[in-house]
């Protein structure tokens, strides 16, 4: 009750004025004076200390250096006993402790274990109701050093014998948690079927290094390796399947109603490529005559059809055009 209240009642003859002199003063320290609230609430706030171990590197799977340190204020000045709790995600990221208080000075601090993980990584510190909450800490996490070896690309390929395969040969230099390890020698050899390999030592990068194979001679599998001292997996095994040349090849141009050249002479292992050309709509064949004789084509229409065969016997073979005969005729003589 106000003291305006009470003089309203001993106006009414409710409240006698001895009583409301003894009353007076215990309502005036009870309402403030002017009816406010008490004392603002203390503001709490939580920040990194002025040394805080923001921004460290290290080895994955490795506690950092230094610890995180963080700094808790009320109204500005130190807060001790205030409960900070840290965190990290992370496969193998720990922080320790977990949760404790703040010293004298408002200071805590916690050692920060990285994952297992390579590149950049956080951590946290938490005050319930504090100002700034959580605070954010960054490191990055670099590999640590290699232990194994491991394929990336370029096995199981083939190609035509004496030449350079479409894919390089890759592999990678990983530590203990599989993180790519840049730095290491790779030694690459050919080990069965003759070729070479170039360049034949590369450094690995985090994804790994690689050589170009070029095959040997040996039709059938072919193998190489790319090694590194002392690494589980090494030497990391390949292989490869060369296949035959193409025959040496002759060319004989289909017309409507002529073969150009008409007679070919060869020698056995040669393919012979007849390519209609400028016939349009009219359809033509190579049919094999006589003997010995040769697998015929079947009857092709349109500019660019294309029809192929390889003599490997010797012998004199005459053909002719399936739908115009004789009129449209040729030979391939084979040596």
């Amino acid at each position: 009750m106000s003291i305006k209240s009470l003089r309203q009642l001993r106006g009414a003859g409710r409240v006698p004025a001895a009583i409301l002199a003894l009353l007076a003063p215990i309502v005036a320290c009870s309402s403030g004076g002017d009816g406010g609230s008490g004392p603002p609430p203390p503001v709490v706030t939580v920040a990194k200390a002025p040394v805080s171990g923001d921004g460290q590197t290290g080895t994955v799977g490795q506690p950092l250096a230094n610890p995180i340190r963080v700094l808790v204020l009320q109204d500005g000045q130190p807060e001790p006993g205030a409960t900070v709790t840290w965190s990290a995600p992370g496969t193998g990221a720990s922080v320790a402790p977990t949760s404790g208080v703040t010293d004298a000075q408002g200071l805590a601090e916690a050692t920060w274990t990285l994952p297992q993980a390579a590149g950049a990584r956080t951590a946290s510190a938490a005050v319930a109701g504090a100002t700034g909450s959580p605070v954010s800490f960054s490191a990055t996490a670099l590999p640590g050093p290699a232990t194994q070896l491991a394929l990336r690309s370029g096995n199981g390929q083939s190609g035509e014998v004496s030449t350079l395969l479409a894919i390089p040969l890759k592999v990678r230099a990983a530590d203990q948690f599989g993180n790519g390890v840049a730095g290491i020698v790779i030694s690459w050899q050919v080990t069965g079927g003759g070729g070479s390999v170039a360049p034949p030592t590369s450094t690995t990068d985090t994804s790994g290094a690689t050589t170009a194979w070029t095959l040997g001679a040996t039709v059938g599998v072919q193998s190489a390796e790319g090694a590194a001292l002392g690494l589980t997996g090494s030497p990391v095994a390949f292989t490869a399947t060369g296949t035959p040349p193409p025959p040496p090849t002759v060319e004989v141009s289909v017309g409507n109603n002529f073969f150009s050249p008409p007679g070919v002479t060869i020698t056995t292992g040669t393919r012979v490529r007849w390519t209609w050309n400028s016939t349009g709509a009219i359809p033509h064949g190579v049919e094999s005559t006589g003997v010995p004789s040769f697998t015929s084509s079947v009857v092709l229409t349109g500019n660019g059809s294309v029809y192929t065969f390889t003599f490997n016997t010797p012998g004199v073979y005459s053909y002719d055009c399936v739908v115009h005969g004789a009129a449209m005729s040729g030979t391939v003589t084979v040596n």
